[in-house]
């Protein structure tokens, strides 16, 4: 079994303030069951959506127990579950670099469990629904730059 060591770390000023977090020197582990790795890089054109992950498709993967997410320009990426009866998704902003080829922070996921898929939180009433993610869909706002993104997965 392989693991992945992840290093994450980060410091702002603001108002004279000093504010940092996590480690530069010490990294954070996550265990890989099947020691299958997956590294891909994805172009996204100007205002467009493309697919970059598909549990039915990407079936050798199968579920991840890593993921790994990185995007020269701003993109938004959206996690959909089949759970119940109908698609549930999410959708947050991968901040890029600003600056083409040049990757920005990165998104990490240790799992492909999804929680909640009726957008309510509750934790107090005892465990979330789990489901896994399913599709893993990026959108490109820009109406002129076409997006770099690299997508490391691993089982």
């Amino acid at each position: 079994m392989a693991t992945i060591y992840v290093y994450q770390y980060f410091t702002v000023d603001i108002d004279a303030r000093s504010v940092s977090g996590g480690s530069r020197t010490v990294a954070r582990s996550v265990a890989i069951t099947d020691n299958e790795l997956s590294d891909q890089t994805f172009k996204v054109p100007p205002e467009t959506a493309v697919k970059i992950w598909d549990k039915t498709e990407n079936e050798a993967m199968g579920n991840f127990d890593f993921l790994y997410l990185e995007s020269d320009l701003d993109l938004l990426i959206q996690f959909t579950t089949d759970a119940g009866a109908s698609d549930a998704y999410d959708v947050k902003t991968l901040k890029g670099s600003g600056t083409s080829g040049s990757m920005g922070p990165a998104l990490i996921l240790a799992s492909d469990a999804t929680q909640l898929t009726d957008g309510t939180i509750d934790w107090a009433g005892g465990s979330p629904t789990a489901d896994t993610i399913d599709e893993i869909w990026v959108y490109n706002a820009s109406a002129s730059d076409t997006a770099r993104l690299r997508q490391v997965v691993a089982t």
